[in-house]
C-alpha cells in the first residue's frame, strides 16, 4: 500500500526515483513537488472559488496536516520537514513565499494568498518558467518537473538585462558546483553560500529540491535536463559555476 501511493503520486508528477533513494527520501522529494499544487488547492478553498484568498497560517496548517497524514505511511518525512522544531514552519513558509515571489500565487493587499492564472516568466537567458494554476496530471506536453517547477521554452531576457558574465563579476567569492547525482537523470548542486534574494534565485530555488532537509539552501538536487538553465541562473545570482 505505501509503495502504491508513492508510485501514484510520483506518476502524477512525472517524477522518477534517483539511484540509491529509499522510499522515505523519495517520499520527501515527491511531497515537496506536490506541495506547490496542494498550496494552490488550499488557496481555492476560501469559500469564494479562490477569488478572496487564504491566510498564510491556514495554508501552512493545511500543508502540515497533509504531511502528517502522509507520514502515517512514511514516518521519516517529518524529520526531513523539521516538524520537531521551529524550522519546520519556516520551511513551509519559505515554500509559500517563493511561490508568491514567483507569482505562482498572488499575495493580496490584505495579506491573503490566492491563485494566479497560468502564465510564464523569464528563467535564465533562453527559457521561461510556467507559473499559475495548473493540473500536473493533465499536461502531457510539459517538460519534466524539477523541484516544484517546469519550463516553457521561449525568449526570456530583454536587452537591458545583465549578462551572466556581468553578474558573476559582482561576486567572485560565490562558487557553485554542479555534479552528477545518483543516476544519469539527476544532478547535485552545491553552493558555498546562499545568495541574496532575487528573481533568479527564487527561480533556482523553485526548480530544485533541497537535499539534507526542507531548509537546505546550499545543497540542492535537480533533473539533469535543467542543469544548463540552473547554471545560467546561478551566474545571474553572481556565482562562478565550477566544473564537476
Amino acid at each position: 500500500m505505501p509503495g502504491d501511493l508513492l508510485r501514484t503520486m510520483a506518476g502524477d508528477l512525472g517524477l522518477h526515483r534517483m539511484g540509491g533513494e529509499d522510499d522515505t527520501r523519495f517520499a520527501c522529494r515527491v511531497s515537496y513537488s506536490a506541495l506547490r499544487f496542494w498550496m494552490q488547492a488550499f488557496c481555492l478553498d476560501d469559500g469564494y472559488g479562490g477569488a478572496y484568498g487564504v491566510s498564510e497560517s491556514a495554508i501552512i496548517r493545511k500543508s502540515a496536516i497533509w504531511l502528517r497524514n502522509l507520514a502515517d505511511l512514511y514516518p521519516g518525512i517529518l524529520d526531513w520537514y523539521r516538524f520537531y522544531d521551529a524550522a519546520g514552519a519556516r520551511g513551509l513558509a519559505s515554500i509559500l513565499h517563493t511561490l508568491a515571489a514567483m507569482r505562482d500565487l498572488v499575495k493580496t493587499e490584505d495579506g491573503l494568498y490566492r491563485c494566479a492564472a497560468m502564465h510564464t516568466a523569464p528563467a535564465g537567458t533562453y527559457a521561461r518558467i510556467r507559473l499559475g494554476l495548473a493540473d500536473p496530471t493533465d499536461m502531457d506536453d510539459r517538460p519534466p518537473i524539477s523541484g516544484m517547477g517546469f519550463i516553457a521554452k521561449g525568449p526570456a531576457r530583454t536587452e537591458s538585462a545583465p549578462t551572466p558574465a556581468q553578474a558573476t563579476s559582482s561576486s567572485a567569492s560565490a562558487k557553485a558546483r554542479i555534479r552528477p547525482g545518483g543516476d544519469d537523470g539527476h544532478v547535485i548542486i552545491e553552493l558555498n553560500r546562499v545568495p541574496r534574494s532575487s528573481p533568479d534565485w527564487q527561480c533556482f530555488f523553485m526548480l530544485t529540491w533541497p537535499l539534507r532537509d526542507v531548509t537546505d539552501r546550499q545543497r540542492r538536487m535537480a533533473r539533469v535536463e535543467y542543469a544548463p538553465l540552473l547554471a545560467d541562473l546561478l551566474r545571474f545570482c553572481g556565482f562562478q559555476v565550477q566544473p564537476s
